[in-house]
């Protein structure tokens, strides 16, 4: 019986502590009681079998039959493991897509305002332009540095991130890599297949949010028929066994003198006085290894505390009294408005081999949320599968039975080839010759070398014998391995059909089969074993959403990290302050769907590839990528820095082309006005010539002897006409030169 949990704080004493510790004790020896088939037994036979252990007392009725040794031995044929593991490996290659959110009332009142001044300065954008334009001055708005998204809505929906949830991200990134957290789920995934439980302790170790697995072998809970998962659970045991020096270092410090000499007692042990410490309850044995190990069994349980409230008036505003919470000790005043309310209340205690107590307290670093501090939950999380069902159910459960026909099945093949031999002859021994020195190593000589069994019919002193009575035993292999064999490949087909997990999943292919076939047997598969991921994944959120909530208490003060994840990438972590003032959840994506989902994104980045939308680099990084949302984002960034590329590099080319144009029209106009000046070049030499000849002939009237004077005159206005020509003709050179050089400098820069 549990003891009482309303109790005054003065009433919850280490006795009270030791109470609620022997309660759950109870419940640990119950479950190892002799001869009561319970889940502590039933999960220890279920990890003895995955271990390749063999109870040769299971199967007794198989290799003791006529009570001789059998020339045969029984051994384990790992079918189930192969198939368990399989499950494993998958679970470790899946990616751990995950986000993180704040989804406290003030948080979500924050993202609500945040909103709604993106959706004010969307609308008040041209207004403020116009002013701006108009008068130099601008209207005030929150947030109008920041860019406007195209579409507002799906922006907040599903991009947008504060600060905080981007921390707190980098914070379970750091841990994840800091604890190995990839191979603690791993482990957890092999207990859920195992046992069909799967359990983890979250608390703070060294300032920071720790994690680890606890063996469901040595796990006691209050069981709720309504829930498969721990979140409800009242109270919660985990037993350990310990060397001395192993629960000296990790219980330094809250072990005094006393309980140190108890300790060494317990070390020098024998089994003649080992009773003494196991009068009731077994607290110390000795290995196979004779090594002294100590039961310590650590505990939780909910309690409840009473908090006294009093409620004063508040003359500035009447609608929000004053709250103040008050001891237990407070004497009430007359007047005094004083309210009560009942919250969980965390307590823990360990017991250290019957007789020694530590942490028997108020369980410190309870996490609260900060809208309803009242519900609290234990350090532990788990899963039970199908435990509403009544009973839980592993995949080892399933596959235990077939586990052990297949066993037998493999040890009659054994047994059967073991008598496998030749044929052999019944002979009379009364028929060796002895008479004439032979003994049965001659007899078998001439067998196996001249072909021939020498025999005596009628011995001295004997009467004659009947000749030819030799008969033949046929020790061949019989028809019996052939069924045999077909038995062991039903059974392996059993075996998958049960657990879900079909030979193509597991890369057995038949050579004739089609791709087809193979893809819709594998999906069929994973839809079979969906039920393990979906309860698993389920475990790997509330365990993230515990060591994000718990960063509120260990990194109140703020924390500053460095951490190395992926390909060599370095990443800083600072987490402010204000981490405290939010409560934080964590969603996860389908692990199965993002993994196919990853896999059809890098099949479409080597397509992009292939039609040069994205670069050589990009397609790599995609391959490399965790998560498909990386492998998306690494994509998309890829596919818009190409089409900027390609927009910028036709922009250049219509430049070029632009350019190449204007210059081919401005070398055609400059031919042509060339071309123009040549032929005005021409008529003023016409007319000069025409103008030259009528002087000529004018002169030539008047008199012979001017004749000489005017052609000088003549020749001389006519190479000054070509002279002022020629120097036209070379500026306007210069300056198409000039222009055709220019363009040229313009469309280099």
């Amino acid at each position: 019986m549990f003891p009482k949990q309303f109790l005054p704080e003065s009433e919850k004493t280490q006795e009270w502590c030791e109470q609620n510790l022997d309660s759950i004790v109870k419940a640990l020896d119950y479950n190892n009681q002799e001869g009561y088939i319970s889940d502590y037994d039933k999960d220890i036979k279920n990890y003895r079998l995955y271990n390749g252990d063999v109870e040769h007392e299971d199967y007794s009725y198989v290799t003791e039959q006529y009570n001789m040794p059998s020339p045969a031995t029984l051994s384990n044929f790992p079918l189930s493991k192969n198939k368990i593991d399989l499950l494993c490996n998958e679970d470790l290659n899946r990616p751990i897509d995950k986000s993180v959110f704040a989804v406290n009332m003030d948080a979500a009142l924050r993202k609500e305002q945040f909103k709604v001044s993106l959706i004010a300065n969307d609308l008040l954008k041209d207004i403020n332009d116009k002013l701006e334009q108009a008068y130099g001055m601008e209207l005030e708005m929150d947030n109008k540095d920041f860019p406007i998204p195209d579409d507002i809505d799906h922006f907040m929906r599903f991009e947008y991130k504060e600060v905080i949830e981007e921390s707190i991200r980098d914070g379970i990134d750091y841990l994840a890599e800091k604890y190995q957290m990839k191979k603690v789920f791993h482990e957890g995934m092999r207990d859920l297949l195992v046992t069909g439980k799967e359990f983890y302790k979250i608390y703070i170790k060294n300032g920071d949010p720790y994690f680890r697995r606890v063996d469901p072998r040595t796990f006691v809970f209050d069981k709720s028929i309504d829930s498969d998962f721990l979140d409800d659970a009242q109270w919660a045991g985990e037993e350990r066994w310990l060397t001395v020096n192993e629960i000296i270092d990790e219980y330094r410090d809250q072990l005094d003198d006393d309980d140190v000499r108890e300790l060494e007692e317990m070390r020098q042990v024998t089994n003649d006085s080992i009773d003494r410490f196991n009068s009731d309850f077994n607290w110390v044995e000795i290995d196979r290894f004779k090594t002294i190990k100590v039961r310590v069994i650590c505990a939780e349980w909910k309690s409840i505390k009473t908090i006294r409230v009093k409620i004063s008036e508040n003359k500035y505003n009447p609608e929000k009294p004053f709250q103040k919470v008050i001891s237990e000790n407070y004497k009430a005043r007359k007047g005094d408005n004083i309210e009560y309310k009942h919250v969980d209340d965390i307590w823990e205690g360990t017991k250290i081999g019957g007789k020694i107590l530590v942490n028997c307290r108020r369980r410190p670093n309870q996490v609260r949320s900060v809208d309803d501090a009242g519900s609290t939950t234990l350090s532990y999380v788990g899963c039970v599968y199908n435990h509403t069902t009544g009973r839980s159910t592993s995949l080892m459960d399933v596959l235990s039975h077939i586990q052990m026909l297949y066993n037998i099945v493999m040890y009659h093949i054994e047994l059967t080839l073991a008598r496998a031999g030749g044929k052999a002859v019944v002979y009379d021994v009364s028929q060796m010759p002895s008479n004439v020195g032979m003994d049965m190593q001659e007899v078998m000589y001439h067998l196996k070398n001249d072909g021939i069994i020498p025999i005596n019919t009628r011995d001295e002193g004997g009467d004659t014998a009947s000749f030819n009575q030799f008969q033949q035993v046929d020790f061949t292999l019989s028809n019996s391995v052939q069924q045999l064999i077909n038995l062991k490949m039903m059974l392996e087909q059993t075996a998958g059909q049960i657990s879900g997990v079909s030979p193509q999943r597991e890369g057995s292919v038949a050579q004739y089969e089609y791709v087809g076939n193979v893809q819709r047997s594998v999906v069929q598969s994973s839809i079979s074993t969906g039920g393990w991921f979906y309860s698993h994944n389920i475990m790997k959120k509330k365990v993230m959403e515990k060591m994000a909530n718990l960063m509120k208490i260990a990194w109140a003060g703020g924390k500053k990290a460095a951490f190395i994840f992926g390909d060599a990438g370095y990443k800083m972590l600072n987490i402010l302050p204000d981490v405290a003032l939010n409560d934080y959840g964590i969603f996860m994506g389908d692990s199965g769907k993002d993994d196919a989902l990853k896999q059809q994104v890098q099949q479409m980045s080597q397509a992009a590839l292939q039609s040069g939308t994205i670069t050589l680099l990009d397609a790599l990084k995609v391959l490399k990528a965790d998560t498909m949302t990386e492998a998306q984002a690494v994509l998309e960034q890829g596919i818009e820095a190409m089409k900027g590329q390609q927009e910028q590099l036709q922009a250049q080319q219509q430049q070029m082309q632009q350019a190449q144009a204007q210059a081919d029209d401005a070398k055609m106009q400059a031919e042509m006005k060339l071309k123009q000046m040549e032929v005005d070049g021409r008529i003023k030499v016409a007319e000069i010539n025409a103008e030259a000849r009528i002087v000529a002939q004018e002169v030539a009237s008047d008199a012979s002897r001017d004749m000489d004077d005017v052609r000088e005159k003549n020749k001389i206005v006519l190479e000054k006409v070509k002279a002022d020509m020629g120097a036209q003709q070379k500026e306007k050179e210069m300056e198409h030169s000039k222009e055709i050089e220019a363009k040229k400098n313009k469309i280099k820069k």
